[in-house]
């Protein structure tokens, strides 16, 4: 087979079609139903953002689950590498039997009581652990006495879910999880969520941490990489990549191996602010799908849609000619996971 182009886009079969217009799903993503019509569906096992670019980068059977992000936010060696983690924070909405990620929105009341919040954490943690800011909202923690847990996945992957699975697993090291206990009492008692509490906010009272472990070397891999998360980015250009912006697909459609990696919908989705999805996926059936299919059939590759569903969908590169196929969209496999 010739070189595959992998297209990630997370949440695609998680959307709330009854919201759409029927019309929009059925017509007005020519690329995407085209793609669903002609591609065989291909059982898949990687649902989470880890395990499915794991997958794409070639990086199954290196390490834990979670893909090792924070390694590419710090000049270390590989020593210190594996005690690095990811940090944001977030509200553990807790009942009898679940605990549910929460996340906190980005107003600048919100980034600021967040920054106060981990500068007065990292102080009186600092015997445990050493804590840096990478981006906005983003932090760095490099763990002084264990090595950092890698059964974490990326924060996208569990907002809105229960986390009760990873804190079990958490057990299995009592003092990291002593640590994150006693961090959360720490937030939990700080005057910043007392206040959030009287305004009616979420507090922010827990931190989740993902992107542990330590990458392998890189290998020289001949992978075209477009995204326009930071993170991912960053995280492939040390694996020796060359990011570029997903606006560049329309420029020049990759003609041999590429990933391809739109986190939009996912993020959109686990904020709860669903105005913009309508829009979002107009704009990845045009910009993403559209240049992709409208290369000619000798120089196009193989395509493989990744949407952490139960199923890839595998386009060959001669599919073209299976005209008796009948029309496909979101709807239909909807529908068929109903049933």
């Amino acid at each position: 087979m010739r070189d595959r182009i992998d297209i990630v886009v997370p949440g695609l079969f998680d959307l709330p079609l009854g919201e759409f217009d029927p019309a929009l799903v059925a017509e007005g993503l020519p690329g995407l139903n085209r793609l669903l019509r002609l591609a065989t569906a291909v059982p898949n096992d990687a649902y989470s953002l880890d395990a499915i670019l794991r997958r794409v980068l070639r990086l199954d059977g290196h390490g834990g689950a979670s893909l090792p992000l924070a390694q590419a936010c710090a000049e270390t060696g590989v020593e210190q590498a594996e005690r690095l983690l990811l940090s944001r924070g977030v509200h553990l909405r807790a009942d009898l039997q679940h605990a549910v990620l929460v996340p906190i929105e980005r107003s600048d009341r919100d980034r600021a009581d967040e920054n106060l919040l981990i500068s007065d954490l990292a102080k009186i943690f600092d015997v445990d652990c050493e804590i840096s800011t990478v981006a906005e909202g983003l932090f760095l923690v490099r763990l002084k006495n264990l090595a950092a847990p890698t059964h974490y996945p990326h924060l996208l992957s569990v907002l809105g879910k229960s986390v009760n699975p990873f804190i079990e697993q958490s057990r299995e090291n009592l003092t990291w999880y002593r640590l994150v206990n006693e961090m959360q009492m720490f937030l939990h008692q700080h005057e910043v969520n007392r206040e959030r509490s009287e305004r009616g906010l979420p507090t922010i009272n827990s931190l989740w941490f993902w992107g542990g472990g330590a990458a392998p070397a890189a290998d020289a891999v001949s992978l075209a990489w477009y995204c326009d998360d930071a993170l991912l980015n960053r995280f492939a250009a040390s694996r020796g990549l060359q990011p570029a912006a997903l606006e560049r697909l329309g420029e020049a459609p990759p003609s041999a191996a590429a990933a391809i990696v739109d986190l939009r919908l996912l993020e959109i989705l686990k904020s709860g602010a669903r105005g913009e999805l309508e829009a979002v996926l107009r704009d990845i059936d045009r910009r993403l799908l559209k240049p992709l299919l409208a290369a000619p059939r000798g120089r196009r590759s193989a395509l493989r849609l990744r949407a952490g569903y139960e199923f890839d969908f595998l386009l060959p590169a001669a599919a073209d000619w299976k005209f008796w196929r009948r029309p496909r969209s979101l709807a239909d496999w909807a529908a068929a996971e109903r049933d």
